[in-house]
């Protein structure tokens, strides 16, 4: 039986190290070694990157129908029947209950058998004139001293409103320079950047969400949320007024009554948004129970806490607007802008 061998197999050749490292060596080269399309394809994602990142910072503009009402309080525009623009609804008797001490109260006494007065006074039998000469007198009373209409470019507003109340015409009254203080104050920018703030919070996919009335309601009422913007009293008692106490801007305005916050333009980029607002504005010149009638010195959110009832501007005031023999007829302030 003859016996086949198997085939020769030569052995395999081990690799050095010198030329294993030989290999490797043109191997990263070759790696290292950037094709046309290499280029090519490189130049394609970097293009694609930068422009998602351009999109991504540009400017967007939100979905809706423009102008859009975000924010209104609670007090309704044009509201002639608000209890501070009521007039000749009351009489003698009930206002001189009135006030702290019822400074209203007719404290005259009369010459024997006649009506004549030596002492005192009955402030519902003075002159309309007088009256209005009293009231003008809280801009800038020479004989005490004291003032809350002597400086800026606002100090002769209120002359100008006293002598619309005096006219009896009722209506609406604006004023140029009224509107720029409120605009440019520091409440109404805190108020702007916390409205703005709201509607970054609640912006989603580009779109505002239909309640957003009421949001921004319960937004700027809740911490996160800002006053109305209002002229400043500051604090008179610890020697440190705000500026709008002598001004005029407090005797004219001081808080406002309502207001509404339009949006005609809104963009966004990521989470920020920037656009044209527009604010209406009203308040109302006249005076209420509670600006007048105080029990105490305690502070009260409406009025300061301060018994305005004790400067006799004040109370000719009332009696001119509310005591049925004058009847002189309020006014709404207005105030609008853009920001």
């Amino acid at each position: 039986m003859r016996y086949e061998s198997f085939p020769y197999a030569p052995e395999e050749r081990q690799e050095t190290t010198r030329e294993r490292a030989e290999r490797q060596r043109q191997e990263r080269r070759a790696e290292l070694t950037y094709t046309a399309k290499d280029y090519q394809r490189w130049a394609e994602n970097r293009e694609r990157v930068l422009a998602e990142r351009k999109l991504a910072e540009e400017w967007k503009p939100v979905e809706g129908n423009f102008p859009l009402l975000v924010y209104q309080t609670q007090n309704k525009m044009d509201d002639f029947d608000a209890p501070d623009m009521t007039f000749g609804d009351e009489t003698k008797e009930e206002i001189e209950q009135y006030g702290l001490m019822t400074p209203f109260e007719d404290n005259s006494i009369n010459l024997p058998f006649t009506d004549i007065a030596v002492f005192g006074e009955d402030q519902f039998t003075l002159p309309v004139s007088e009256h209005f000469e009293r009231m003008r007198s809280l801009a800038n009373d020479v004989a005490l001293g004291i003032g809350f209409s002597t400086k800026g470019e606002t100090k002769d507003i209120f002359f100008e409103m006293v002598d619309k109340f005096e006219r009896n015409e009722g209506g609406y009254y604006s004023n140029p320079s009224l509107t720029s203080a409120l605009k440019e104050h520091e409440t109404t920018a805190n108020f702007h950047q916390a409205l703005k703030k709201c509607l970054e919070e609640s912006l989603k996919n580009g779109k505002l969400p239909d309640d957003i009335l009421g949001i921004s309601s319960q937004y700027m009422m809740s911490s996160k949320g800002k006053p109305l913007p209002r002229f400043l009293v500051g604090s008179p008692i610890k020697l440190d007024p705000h500026p709008n106490l002598s001004d005029g801007t407090v005797l004219s305005v001081h808080g406002i009554w309502s207001m509404k916050v339009y949006v005609e333009m809104l963009e966004y980029k990521g989470r920020q948004v920037r656009g044209k607002f527009r604010y209406e504005i009203q308040d109302h010149f006249g005076l209420d129970v509670r600006d007048i009638d105080h029990n105490s010195f305690d502070d009260v959110k409406e009025n300061d806490g301060k018994p305005y009832e004790w400067l006799e501007g004040f109370r000719s005031w009332y009696i001119l607007q509310h005591y049925k023999g004058y009847g002189i007829k309020p006014f709404i302030t207005e105030i609008s802008f853009e920001l």
